[in-house]
Parts: C-alpha cells; sequence; structure tokens
C-alpha cells in the first residue's frame, strides 16, 4: 500500500491522478473516527500520571495550538492504539478500499499520532498537525486541495465548515443538533451519519453508578443500632445525608474513570464504560463531576457540621485512592475498608448518637475483607502470567497471601460480632439479648459462601453488587433483621 506520512519531503506530490475514477475519500479523525479527542486524552493523561510535565503544559499553551499538539503528543504517554473508534466509519474506510478508492486521514491531531491510527485502519495518506502547523478548518481545506483536487469528506464539527462546502460529497457525523444545522448551512446535501451508541441519559445511568448507592444505606446503620426515636425532621436529615452521599459517590466514580482510562480500555470488561469506550467526553465528565460535588454540597448545608467534615474526608480520601493509593499493595485495600467504614461513622454523626467501639470494630474488619474478594476476583480473572495486574499493586503470585487474609478478616468479623453481643451495653438496647446469636451462624454463612464463590470466580468484582443480585444474601440478609427485631 502506497502511504504518505504527515507533511513528507515530496509536499508538491499530487495524490489525485492515483485515483483514476473516484476522488479520496478523506476521514477527520477526533471525533469522527475516534470517539474521543486526542488532545483533551492526551491532556488529561499527562496532569494525572506525568504531573511534572504540566507546566510545560501550560507554556505551550501561550506558543498556539500547535505547539500545544506537538507538547502533548509527545510528553503525555498516549496509548493511540487503544482509544475507540466509531465501527460505522471503520465500515466507510473498508468499503471505500473495497471500490479502489484512496483513504487519507487528515486531522488536527498531531502527525505522529495520525499516522498510527492511520495504519490500524489501512488509510493511505495520513496528514496531521506540526509544530508550527495547526491542520483545521481552511488550513486543511488548502492543503487537501493542492494533494489532492476533489475528494469526499467526513467529519463532525463546525470547524470541518469549509470542507463540507468544498467536498464532492459531504458526511456528518454524529447527533449534535448544532452541528448538523451549520454543516445543512455550507452543504444543504450533506449526509448524516448518526451515532449508533447509546443514549445520553443511558449513558450518565450507567457512568453515575446508581446501584452503587445502595452502599449508602450504611448511614443508617448506627440510627437502627441505637435505636433513635424516628421523627420527621429526623427523617428528612437522614434522607439529606443519603442524598450528599449519594451525589459525592458518583462523582467520585467519574472522577475515578477519569483518572483510570488507560487501565480501563485495557480491562476486558470496564472497557464498557462509558469514558472508556467513548459514549461520554471527558468535559462532559468533568461538567458532571462539577454539578455532583455542588449538589453534595447544597444538600449537606443544613447538616451537622461533623458530617460534612466528614464528608470532606472521603471526597479527599476517595480522590487519593483514584489518582494513587489503588495502585499500592495492601494500602488499596485498607483504604477501601476505611471508606466503607466512613459512612458508618458519619451515619452516627448525622443522627448524634454515639458510635459503639465494637460496631465500628466489626465494620473494619467486614469490609477489609469485602476489599480483598474484589482484589481476589481481578486476579482471578487475569489471564496467566507473573505481571502486576493493569493500574493495581498485585500479581497472580499474592492469590495465596490475599486468600488468607480474607478469612482471617471473616473470623476477626465473627469474633467481634460475638464480643459485641456479649457486652454489657447489650442489655440496655435490646430485652431479649440472647436472640442476637442468632445472626452469628448467619453472619459466618453469608461471609464463607463470599469467599466459596469467589474462588470459584461466580462473584461479581465488587461484592457489594454481588449481594445486592444474589437470592440467598436477600434471604440472610432479611432473617438477620428478623432476629435483631425479635431481640428488641
Amino acid at each position: 500500500m502506497d502511504s504518505t506520512i504527515g507533511w513528507g519531503a515530496d509536499t508538491k506530490t499530487s495524490y489525485a491522478a492515483t485515483v483514476q475514477q473516484q476522488p479520496p475519500l478523506v476521514v477527520d479523525v477526533d471525533g469522527t473516527l475516534l470517539r474521543t479527542d486526542m488532545l483533551v486524552e492526551g491532556a488529561l493523561q499527562l496532569v494525572i500520571h506525568h504531573p511534572r510535565r504540566a507546566p510545560g503544559l501550560l507554556r505551550s499553551m501561550l506558543g498556539g495550538k500547535a505547539v500545544l499538539k506537538a507538547y502533548v503528543a509527545t510528553e503525555s504517554g498516549l496509548a493511540v492504539e487503544m482509544l475507540p473508534r466509531r465501527k460505522r466509519v471503520v465500515d466507510m474506510i473498508v468499503a471505500a478500499h473495497a471500490d479502489g478508492r484512496q483513504v487519507v486521514l487528515a486531522s488536527g491531531a498531531h502527525e505522529s499520532q495520525v499516522v498510527v491510527i492511520a495504519g490500524q485502519v489501512g488509510a493511505d495518506v495520513a496528514l496531521g498537525s506540526t509544530a508550527t502547523v495547526n491542520l483545521t478548518g481552511h488550513t486543511k481545506l488548502r492543503v487537501l486541495q493542492d494533494r489532492l483536487g476533489a475528494f469526499d469528506y467526513v467529519g463532525d464539527a463546525p470547524v470541518d465548515r469549509p470542507l463540507w462546502a468544498a467536498a464532492r460529497h459531504a458526511t456528518i457525523v454524529g447527533d449534535s443538533s448544532l452541528t448538523r444545522l451549520l454543516a445543512r448551512r455550507a452543504r444543504p446535501d450533506v449526509s448524516v451519519l448518526p451515532d449508533n451508541g447509546p443514549s445520553v441519559w443511558r449513558t450518565w445511568l450507567r457512568e453515575l453508578r446508581p446501584h452503587q448507592w445502595a452502599k449508602n444505606a450504611l448511614l443508617l446503620l448506627p440510627a437502627v443500632a441505637a435505636h433513635v426515636n424516628w421523627t420527621l425532621a429526623l427523617g428528612l436529615r437522614c434522607l439529606a445525608g443519603l442524598g450528599a452521599f449519594c451525589a459525592l459517590a458518583s462523582a467520585v466514580y467519574v472522577i475515578n474513570d477519569l483518572a483510570d482510562l488507560p487501565h480501563d480500555r485495557a480491562h476486558p470488561t470496564k472497557c464498557r464504560r462509558p469514558l472508556a469506550a467513548g459514549d461520554l467526553s471527558i468535559p462532559a465528565a468533568l461538567a458532571g463531576v462539577t454539578v455532583l460535588i455542588a449538589i453534595s454540597i447544597a444538600l449537606a448545608q443544613s447538616l451537622p457540621r461533623s458530617f460534612c467534615v466528614i464528608l470532606a474526608g472521603y471526597l479527599c480520601l476517595t480522590t487519593a485512592y483514584s489518582f494513587t493509593l489503588k495502585r499500592r499493595a495492601m494500602v488499596d485495600v485498607i483504604t477501601l475498608a476505611s471508606l466503607y467504614t466512613s459512612r458508618v461513622v458519619a451515619g452516627a454523626a448525622l443522627v448524634a448518637v454515639p458510635l459503639s467501639r465494637w460496631f465500628l470494630a466489626l465494620s473494619i474488619f467486614l469490609f477489609f475483607s469485602l476489599a480483598l474478594v474484589k482484589r481476589v476476583m481481578e486476579l482471578l480473572k487475569k489471564p496467566g502470567g507473573t505481571e502486576l495486574v493493569a493500574g493495581r499493586g498485585y500479581a497472580p503470585a499474592d492469590l495465596p497471601v490475599l486468600v488468607a487474609l480474607g478469612g482471617s478478616a471473616t473470623a476477626a468479623t465473627s469474633l467481634v460480632y460475638c464480643l459485641y453481643i456479649t457486652g454489657t451495653e447489650v442489655t440496655t438496647l435490646y430485652s431479649r439479648p440472647d436472640l442476637l446469636w442468632a445472626g452469628l451462624p448467619l453472619l459466618l454463612y453469608w461471609q464463607a459462601r463470599l469467599w466459596l464463590l469467589t474462588m470459584r470466580k461466580k462473584v461479581h468484582e465488587d461484592p457489594v453488587v454481588f449481594a445486592l443480585r444474589d437470592r440467598t444474601s436477600h434471604m440472610i440478609f432479611l432473617a438477620f433483621l428478623i432476629s435483631v427485631f425479635l431481640a428488641t
């Protein structure tokens, strides 16, 4: 396949002569062939994974967009080959080759990145920006007309208007109403290739992970354990607290996905997450994080100061987890256990009840065990090898240690429960405390079964999600609640 890369030495060569009947198919890259933007992706990765290079990023901005793109392409280490593509555009390229047409990738992205994409999709020519030329809009049009003469053009953004107007046949990719309007003004007969991805609301629903909000029910445990007298005001306060934690938790999930983009794309299932799959753009995700944090702050305004402090600490700790702690062996599972336990502590602050030390210890051991389940499942699903799991600090050889720690945490959870129900403070809360012993075999069975199914690879990577979908877990939880109710 004859290929010309970037700005090549022979800049006067015309490719129009190589196409006998049909003009070349020219395809834009960012937002058109790819479901993302390489400049935005690279800048995000540079800031997150190479923060020491951030000052250079700021300096490159002063030099103009071409200089910025060159710096990001060189310094970010972006894995261009892993970026999500639009299947329908790839199909257009395949069909053009089948018809004997030349395919040209012409993008505002840096030429070094365009070359990689062109090699993967089999494009004949790759044209991109350099450190001195930003290949977009009228500049791109002039280069294409000089090199190709007539051409068909596929693009996605308002900056492509002059190319749509000049092309023999114009195609717009995506569902943006504004872009369609501007494109039709430039070219009334423009063809539309709609996005075949999920709807916006379904995309946001997947990204915010509302099923994970069930974890925030832990806020109510201190109130239930302390047998508080429920009033309308207390109920509204708890609802506001739950809302604040749910909004903040969803914001943290988005932050985590932004920080983990390269690793998610290399993962067999996480690659389908909205950000990794390109269904949700990075700017939209950042805007969503801002809105969610604002909602959380607004809901927490009227709540106790101690609750707000814990909420702020939760945000700081989860952010640290997303950016660095999750990659440190053992620190990550202890952090996860602490994040679960912080919900219990926040619940006690929310209803102003003292938190039993036994209750706190039980929470820490239980959640430490659940955090270990997550890591063990990741290792069990990893193909054979000795290297670390992407984005984690564990290798398959660590499995025996993690499983042993999980079994120890399970035993410690049951032991603490025994010490709690035999303590003197239980007699002040329960009229028949001996009935609480019925909860011990239930607790033991649920944890032992969870670990057994984990080793059989039958547990979701998140044990909370598994518990929400597992009928046996539902029955055990119901039986446990009945034992507590009868003991009251």
